[in-house]
């Protein structure tokens, strides 16, 4: 994360197995950032912790040049997210 940014969110999602996880890590993997002065993102994924590697989760970090533009990339993030949980969903029956 560039140390100019002044405003940071770390957000951790649960899934029900590291498979979901990384599913949900490959289709929301961001493109390189049109703006990496004002904005970035950064995603992992693996066995949530304390879970004994049955669960997993997807790890997101963002840094922001200001509150807002950090709100308005984690809603885009967010946006993405709720559309891969729902195929997940319909797809898996997660």
């Amino acid at each position: 994360m560039s140390t100019d940014h002044k405003h940071y969110l770390t957000l951790t999602i649960p899934f029900p197995s590291c498979r979901e996880a990384e599913i949900a890590y490959k289709a929301i993997s961001p493109d390189p950032e049109l703006k990496p002065d004002q904005f970035t993102q950064q995603l992992r994924h693996g066995p949530a912790a304390g879970e004994g590697g049955r669960s997993g989760e997807l790890v997101a970090e963002f840094a922001a040049a200001s509150d807002r533009v950090l709100r308005v990339g984690v809603n885009g993030f967010m946006a993405s997210l709720g559309v891969v949980v729902g195929c997940l969903a319909e797809l898996d029956e997660i």
